[in-house]
């Protein structure tokens, strides 16, 4: 038998800035398994952001949000990147998306303990992408500091006017054999 149920399965429209994943974390796992594959925008390069959905539905956008990032690009130096008490709600998903290039941008996502009210939410993430003429690869960790039950996520972009041109977002439950 897997360790990985799948819970759901989201194919992305076009056209589209934010795509709401909810209802996938409950208290029959503590850990996730979130792919994003053939992420792409179809009017404008633009940044795509993961953010967290609490149990009334709402993003949670307080002040809690930490994240640190290293970028390995084939053509340039690496570059690392944090934020700490983001208010804003943006998640380590980060990532930019480039309407000129034919391979899309690829994701693996851990999230850790989402349904819990007694710990933190945390997150591994690993993403790659070709960008202009280079490929670049991220891996990241997130933390969302407050203790309330997350049960989605909301992805975003169109802080740049883009808009997304196709995707699909996998949500798996791990099961953690002892």
């Amino acid at each position: 038998m897997s360790n990985l149920r799948l819970i759901n399965e989201t194919e992305v429209t076009s056209g589209v800035t934010t795509v709401n994943v909810t209802d996938v974390f409950s208290a029959d796992f503590d850990i996730y398994k979130v792919v994003l594959e053939n992420f792409n925008v179809q009017t404008s390069n633009d940044y795509f952001y993961m953010k967290l959905l609490n149990s009334a539905g709402s993003v949670v956008t307080t002040s809690t949000y930490d994240s640190a990032a290293l970028t390995m690009y084939a053509n340039a130096t690496f570059s690392e990147a944090r934020a700490t008490n983001n208010s804003a709600g943006l998640w380590t998903t980060t990532n930019f998306l480039n309407i000129a290039q034919a391979e899309a941008y690829e994701s693996v996502n851990y999230v850790f303990n989402p349904y819990s009210t007694s710990s933190y939410t945390f997150t591994l993430c690993q993403h790659g992408q070709h960008y202009n003429t280079y490929f670049r690869a991220t891996k990241g960790i997130g933390v969302e500091k407050t203790l309330q039950s997350i049960t989605g996520m909301q992805f975003v972009t169109g802080l740049l006017g883009g808009t997304l041109a196709n995707g699909t977002i996998r949500t798996y439950g791990l099961r953690v054999d002892s």
